[in-house]
């Protein structure tokens, strides 16, 4: 038996996304000194907003993750477009996205633990 609210739904897509980004991050970083590397980031919020606005009308799948190629960023003499700075403070945003959404699915699956035992 599952029982999944859409509340944990939603949460449970951001964060597999957030654990996407985290490898993306983490392979940018990696990457900082390889010559014509160029930086990557993954989109999914957009998608899942355009798909929770559309909800009337369910049509199509559930919005997925992309991977692109990040615009707008300065390439240094050997090609590469790392940032590190940018990338931690990346990372670090992420992290604390992922403790959000762990902290909020922890409170819902509480509540449905004490409404199951009849708790307050």
């Amino acid at each position: 038996m599952s029982i999944q609210t859409p509340q944990v739904d939603l949460l449970t897509r951001l964060l597999a996304a957030s654990e996407q980004r985290q490898q993306v991050i983490s392979n940018n970083i990696a990457n900082v000194n390889t010559p014509e590397y160029r930086s990557l980031e993954l989109q999914f919020e957009n998608a899942l907003a355009a798909e929770i606005t559309r909800k009337e009308k369910p049509t199509g799948s559930p919005a997925a993750a992309s991977v692109t190629h990040a615009q707008g960023l300065a390439a240094r003499a050997d090609g590469n477009n790392v940032d590190i700075d940018r990338e931690l403070g990346l990372l670090n945003k992420n992290a604390m996205l992922q403790q959000l959404y762990l902290q909020l699915i922890g409170t819902d699956m509480n509540q449905m633990r004490r409404a199951m035992e009849g708790g307050p």
